[in-house]
């Protein structure tokens, strides 16, 4: 199955194509709505609360912030999933990469049921090609950017396989496409939901626009 966020309307849509049929065997999984912060409008970078909104507008999952997290440190920031009524459905764990240890952002997803994954943003081999390549490029294109001559720079790499502990891939996240394929049909669809909204706050689709993070308070 493959799952997809769409922009263009006042809250994202998450929505899943497990037929091949094109748009028109798509299935809405839910909206992304953001709730305020509760910080004064002083919120920490790190943190995230939305919910994931069913028909009628109603909340089917919540996201919330256990752990801010910091750069500096490398501590990761942790989010919890529940359903309307507060029961858990999850955990994702977001690690961001420090690039002076050469380390890559990874994401963990941990179910009730057991279930857990771990992805690491990008190949090793393509960054291995972009620090010598595409990070001098990058920076052409953004001062040319700045200038009005060209176009956005080029970007790192985004593509994110989770595999759970055997290296079996769970969910392929493909930056190119800007797509996200179930390959375990057992995940609960709200926390893939979940995921796919957390990601999309720190690595948005270009076509995100105005919604990057998205429903702005």
């Amino acid at each position: 199955m493959t799952y997809n966020v769409r922009y263009g309307t006042p809250l994202p849509v998450v929505v899943r194509n497990g037929d091949g049929t094109g748009r028109e065997g798509d299935v809405t999984v839910g909206l992304l709505h953001r709730a305020p912060d509760g910080h004064g409008g002083v919120a920490h970078p790190a943190t995230r609360a939305f919910d994931i909104l069913g028909e009628g507008r109603t909340a089917i999952a919540r996201v919330s912030t256990e752990e801010t997290g910091s750069h500096v440190s490398g501590r990761p920031a942790v989010y919890r999933v529940d359903d309307p009524y507060g029961a858990p459905l999850g955990r994702i764990t977001y690690r961001r990469g420090l690039a002076l240890r050469g380390a890559r952002a990874r994401w963990t997803v941990e179910s009730v049921t057991g279930h857990s994954v771990r992805g690491f943003r990008g190949r090793l081999f393509w960054w291995v090609v972009w620090w010598p390549v595409g990070l001098p490029v990058s920076l052409v294109w953004l001062v040319l950017s700045l200038l009005g001559e060209g176009d956005d720079a080029f970007g790192k790499p985004r593509r994110v396989i989770w595999r759970d502990s055997s290296g079996r891939a769970s969910l392929v996240f493909r930056g190119v496409a800007d797509e996200y394929r179930v390959l375990d049909g057992s995940w609960d669809p709200r926390l893939v939901a979940a995921l796919l909204g957390l990601h999309q706050s720190y690595d948005p689709s270009e076509g995100s626009g105005e919604n990057g993070w998205y429903a702005r308070p």
